[in-house]
């Protein structure tokens, strides 16, 4: 701009030529024309213009203003500034902020919002010469505080036509937004409450809640839970609640969008159908058959319900889809009695055969089937169902899932159900060991932090059976060299991380872990004299030290309930694996154990 100013011919103008300009002229031009702010100066009687490289976006596509009359400039806002600049003129300094003015910048007419200031210039008179202008365009600002304004009056009215209470909570445990459905549920605003959140949440629940979150919180994903809150009037109301994290740039969560349904009469009427429930789970747990309908028109499957797995495998189960897929597997010298059923069942014949299909890998598998019609209320044969299992499956080896998450263990227990083995779920740790001496031989998986001493307590209540059982832990401290290996002292057949896609590895450790068990059966029956021999070399103490120690009691507890000192317990555990011939405590207890010590 200074470069246009130079050589511009400016003595057609009020100013004359630039060498006669008043020193107050070029004094303000040199600093506007150093400035970064969008500035005008407006000169004279005649009020004309010059202006920074800044200004040049204020003005847009607009002729050449420089040496123009700011009024010329602004003919189309000139009515709604002529007196401000009129003011400053008289040597009034002024400032406006977010001033609505319509202008004309070579794109039509457009609605825009300044804030400025406009000051005099003086001569060293004191006298009034010009005006400059600083001004900052606020359109974009404003419009998008309009904008947000707007949004969130629409998030209000959203809010409160959902049916699900929403809140928003910022690190720590500070709700910053709540909508009017929570507010009236609790009868309090949830922005109040802060860390006394426990009361307003069920007694049994806390704890709960708080291991759910910190681990959500630890993984950074997302946060569910079914708990009761206390609504206004105290009564204790069932929710389902779900929390996504908000992660900032540098990867730490700095808030939750949460929002909370109430299920309460759903979760009523699913505990009057617990009973019913747990008939259905036994069955689904019990039974490897499939059933299915197939519409007698189409050929289409209408219902295909079961283990198909078990029947076929993984991939090739999944892609039966019609009575023509199902056909396609049956082995080709089968093929034909399943063809000429249909007239059969018209006739009213229920059918059951036995035949061969090819599941996964070409692998041949027999199946029985049970057919039978299913009528209309014409009494038409519309479709055709059936119930189908594998007869030449192995025998299943039966898994124990103890202390996971509830989503988790059922992903799970369907996994392994589908991997040929019988799993049986475990909520708590407590569960499993009341029952623990009645169960059949198999793999305890358990998850390390259902409970404090989750291991010495699982392997204390199997007592004399735990050479019947391998157990797996599952710990999130499986970076933690000291834990893994406190794990395996205390008996562990393996310690695997509990995230972090271990599930396959999971399956083959499970798999060892069974063939481990089965060849220990095997030798059991040969070592058990072995064992008897070995184990007469004791003294008493050490029979009692040893007794204690396939309880799961720690040596410092045994010397307290043996009135000895830990170090005398030591010593003792010493001669134990000396005079048993092994090389670590877990070899002697299961030496213990196989031999029938209790």
């Amino acid at each position: 701009m200074a470069a246009r100013i130079r050589e511009k011919d400016w003595s057609s103008t009020a100013l004359g030529l630039r060498q006669h300009w008043p020193l107050e002229l070029t004094t303000t031009l040199g600093l506007i024309l150093d400035s970064a702010f969008p500035q005008c100066l407006v000169w004279g009687d005649d009020l004309l213009a010059f202006f920074n490289d800044a200004y040049m976006g204020v003005l847009g596509k607009k002729p050449d203003a420089l040496g123009r009359s700011f009024r010329e400039i602004w003919a189309e806002t000139w009515d709604e500034v002529r007196e401000i600049i009129g003011a400053a003129m008289r040597g009034d300094a002024s400032f406006h902020e977010n001033l609505a003015l319509e202008l004309e910048r070579g794109s039509g007419p457009e609605k825009t919002w300044w804030t400025f200031s406009v000051s005099p210039v003086r001569y060293a008179s004191d006298r009034v010469a010009g005006v400059l202008v600083t001004a900052w365009e606020t359109t974009k600002l404003l419009l998008a505080e309009q904008e947000a304004v707007h949004q969130a009056h629409e998030l209000q009215r959203f809010s409160a036509l959902v049916p699900e209470m929403l809140w928003v909570t910022r690190i720590p445990n500070q709700v910053a937004w709540a909508n009017q459905r929570m507010i009236d549920f609790l009868g309090v605003d949830p922005t109040t409450i802060g860390d006394d959140w426990p009361s307003i949440v069920h007694p049994d629940d806390v704890q709960a809640i708080r291991l759910r979150f910190e681990k959500a919180l630890s993984r950074r994903t997302i946060f569910e839970s079914r708990h009761r809150l206390r609504r206004a009037d105290g009564q204790y109301r069932w929710v389902l609640v779900r929390s996504e994290p908000e992660v900032g740039s540098d990867g730490e969560i700095e808030g939750w969008y949460s929002a909370a349904t109430d299920v309460h009469d759903w979760h009523l009427a699913m505990e009057s159908m617990h009973s019913k429930e747990e008939l259905f789970e036994t069955f689904a747990h019990s039974s490897h058959k499939v059933l299915w309908i197939v519409d007698v028109e189409s050929q289409q499957i209408e219902y295909l319900a079961g283990d198909t797995a078990h029947l076929w495998g993984e991939q090739t189960g999944s892609q039966i889809r019609s009575w023509n897929d199902w056909l396609a597997t049956v082995h080709p010298d089968d093929r034909d009695q399943q063809i000429d059923f249909l007239p059969r069942l018209q006739a009213g014949e229920l059918i059951c055969e036995e035949y061969r299909v090819i599941g996964d890998e070409g692998q041949i598998r027999k199946l029985r089937e049970t057919l039978f019609a299913v009528s209309d209320s014409a009494g038409n044969i519309r479709s055709i169902g059936g119930i189908a299992e594998r007869i030449d499956a192995p025998d299943h080896q039966q898994v124990y899932l103890v202390g996971f998450e509830p989503g988790d263990e059922a992903r799970l227990a369907g996994r392994f159900w589908r991997r040929g083995f019988k799993p049986r779920i475990f909520d708590t740790v407590d569960q499993f060991v009341k029952i623990a001496s009645a169960l059949q031989a198999g793999c305890i998986l358990f998850c390390v932090p259902s409970a404090p001493n989750s291991l010495g307590r699982i392997l204390g209540a199997l007592g004399a059976r735990r050479s019947a059982f391998r157990t797996i832990a599952l710990t999130p401290e499986h970076g933690d060299a000291q834990e893994v290996r406190s794990l395996m002292k205390m008996g562990a057949f393996d310690v695997l991380p509990e995230t972090g896609g271990a599930e396959e590895q999971m399956l083959r450790t499970v798999r060892e872990a069974l063939h481990a068990l089965t060849e220990r059966k095997e030798a059991n029956a040969a070592g058990a004299q072995s064992a008897r021999e070995r184990l007469a070399a004791l003294s008493p103490r050490e029979r009692e030290v040893l007794t204690r120690l396939l309880t799961g009691l720690s040596s410092k507890l045994i010397a307290k309930e043996l009135g000895l000192s830990p170090r005398t317990i030591e010593v003792h555990r010493a001669n134990i694996k000396d005079k048993l011939q092994v090389g670590t405590m877990s070899e002697a207890m299961a030496l213990a154990a196989s031999a029938g010590l209790t």
